[in-house]
């Protein structure tokens, strides 16, 4: 008898002492959880401070003494140049850092203690924040945020998922030397040409969402499009879709259309409307303008019937390499065309450059809206983009 109340006195306390264990592991998990939701936050609302071409090396180096401790850059960091990152993660992804450089991650090599872990509201997360300072001054910011969708409970065949979303400061809306992806089409969005919104494809493992926004973007609409909603890092039910971490997304309708990719559909005003209310956002995205003359239009044969072809002379060029001398003569769409006049030509950076493969002369083919009669309010507008452009050194962060 006596015996028997002894082991239930152990059973007893064995009870309790795991139970203490289990609290005490999931206080210790929201505790993290809460702490780095709130860090992010007020990471979130120091970058919001950010002005860009305006903020000073003086703002950029409070950033650096704030944020020191989960702070990083390559190299020299001056006024003149300096590239920072500041990354602050949960427990899972510092442990699988740790495993990925050699060392203990011990968490997540042990798959039962990483289970154990998620179901008491740990999240594998990183909140990753960036800005370039140049000649004195903020020059580019960028923010990521992923959050681990956890496997569904009991299911062997789900392995979960990341979401994944991003923004991303860039002079130009396209892909450009040493950038990564611009997502989004190659139009210029008539609904918001300071920005663009798109996914990958490809992914099986993540649900990825990117907005890249210009330099330019007012700043009210940059604070929009970089709010992020970390209440998914303490949730206890998981956030599921990359527009519960960021609205901005939602609100565009854009993530859960058929094609995000695809702007036709967003653009309700006529080509030559579309044209001129956003030939400076074309200007600002395209690499290259130069002038031409027409000197003849020819009609070409193709599956569909004749086209006009117009044979161009180089006379100037307004941005970009002069990869063609001036004085060069190429074809192109004629696009209503008339011989004898002068026109500016934006053309398509993979077309620009190369030579027909057919024939043994110069080809190009226009972006949308990318040729335009030579008259001075047509250079208005132009320049309008241009100014738009910087001479970052090195590339865009990505």
């Amino acid at each position: 008898m006596a015996c028997k109340k002894w082991i239930l006195r152990i059973l007893r306390v064995a009870g309790v002492a795991v139970l203490a264990v289990v609290l005490l592991t999931f206080a210790a998990v929201q505790f993290q959880q809460r702490l780095l939701r709130w860090r992010a936050e007020r990471l979130m609302a120091d970058m919001h401070q950010i002005r860009l071409y305006q903020s000073t090396w003086a703002d950029a180096q409070r950033l650096m003494h704030r944020w020191g401790a989960w702070g990083h850059y390559d190299g020299t960091c001056t006024a003149a140049d300096c590239r920072y990152e500041i990354s602050l993660t949960d427990a899972s992804w510092r442990s699988w850092d740790r495993g990925r450089k050699g060392e203990a991650g011990w968490l997540w090599r042990h798959q039962t203690a990483y289970v154990l872990y998620r179901w008491l509201g740990g999240r594998y997360a990183i909140v990753y924040c960036g800005f370039i300072v140049q000649n004195g001054t903020i020059w580019r910011t960028i923010t990521w945020v992923n959050i681990a969708v956890p496997p569904k409970l009991l299911d062997k065949e789900d392995y979960g998922y990341v979401l994944m979303v991003g923004a991303k400061s860039q002079q130009a809306l396209r892909r450009s030397e040493g950038s990564g992806w611009v997502l989004g089409g190659d139009d210029v969005p008539a609904e918001h040409p300071y920005f663009k919104v798109g996914r990958p494809g490809g992914c099986t493992f993540c649900e990825d969402v990117e907005v890249t926004y210009s330099t330019h973007t007012p700043q009210a609409e940059i604070d929009r499009l970089t709010s992020f909603d970390f209440s998914c890092l303490t949730r206890l039910i998981y956030c599921k879709i990359p527009e519960d971490i960021m609205p901005a997304v939602g609100e565009e309708g854009l993530y859960g259309k058929e094609d995000p990719n695809s702007y036709a559909a967003l653009t309700p005003l006529s080509s030559t409307e579309y044209c001129r209310s956003l030939l400076w956002a074309v200007a600002r995205d395209s690499g290259t303008a130069f002038v031409v003359d027409v000197l003849s239009i020819s009609q070409e044969k193709g599956q569909n019937g004749p086209y006009p072809m117009a044979k161009m002379r180089v006379a100037e060029y307004l941005k970009g390499d002069a990869l063609w001398p001036v004085g060069s003569v190429f074809d192109a769409p004629a696009e209503e065309m008339i011989p004898g006049n002068r026109y500016v030509v934006l053309p398509q950076e993979n077309t620009y450059g190369k030579r027909d493969r057919y024939k043994d002369e110069l080809e190009i083919v226009p972006v949308r809206c990318g040729v335009q009669e030579d008259t001075p309010e047509i250079r208005h507008e132009l320049e309008k983009g241009f100014a738009q452009n910087d001479n970052l050194r090195g590339p865009e962060l990505r």
